[in-house]
């Protein structure tokens, strides 16, 4: 992986790939390029972070409680989504210690699934188990390209290639057509994660 690759360095990348002589020098300098990039970088990043998982975007966390009066049933737990998640790896206990519902070193997972719950007036999305203090086993959109390693850049690379040859061969619509194709597989794949269940505003 290149020394201090940034945002613009992987786009120019990308660029070399559809032999586009195209340079920018950062997602806003106001170029084409640039406009076409800085539609679809995020999003691209975000779903190569979901589909491979990769081990520099680990991170562990404690899950904050929802503020629900009770969780959605039959779990005794419901923890809001961190906001950095992408995909949801595992929920783990916080310790051997009191308070625990189970030993670190067991090998069967805590069971977890991801829903949707109303909280006062808002749909939030949630994180229900019978793990009390739950840490998050999670991939997190808080990297930065820096951290990247050879692998996943080239899977960004090459993933970026195809919206920006057709926004910068004119055709920025087919361009955002296709974001939107990867979005919705995204959201279809996050289906996995997601357990069905949702609450109303009723709490039924």
């Amino acid at each position: 992986m290149p020394i201090g690759l940034s945002s613009a360095g992987v786009v120019n990348s990308s660029l070399e790939q559809i032999a586009s002589q195209t340079r920018i020098t950062s997602l806003s300098d106001g170029s084409p390029a640039a406009l076409a990039a800085s539609v679809v970088y995020v999003p691209t990043v975000q779903l190569m972070l979901r589909e491979l998982d990769p081990d520099f975007a680990r991170l562990t966390a404690p899950l904050a409680l929802s503020g629900a009066v009770t969780p959605i049933v039959p779990w005794a737990f419901e923890y809001l989504y961190p906001d950095d998640m992408v995909r949801l790896r595992q929920v783990r206990p916080p310790g051997s210690g009191t308070g625990s519902l189970a030993d670190p070193n067991d090998p069967v997972p805590i069971r977890a699934n991801v829903a949707f719950d109303t909280i006062g007036s808002t749909v939030t999305k949630v994180i229900l188990t019978n793990q009390i203090n739950a840490l998050a086993v999670y991939t997190s959109s808080q990297i930065t390209e820096v951290q990247w390693d050879s692998v996943f850049a080239d899977a960004v690379i090459r993933r970026l290639a195809n919206p920006l040859a057709m926004a910068l061969s004119g055709r920025p619509d087919f361009a955002e057509k296709i974001l939107m194709q990867s979005a919705m597989m995204a959201q279809t794949a996050e289906a996995v994660d997601d357990s069905g269940f949702r609450r109303g505003p009723g709490g039924t």
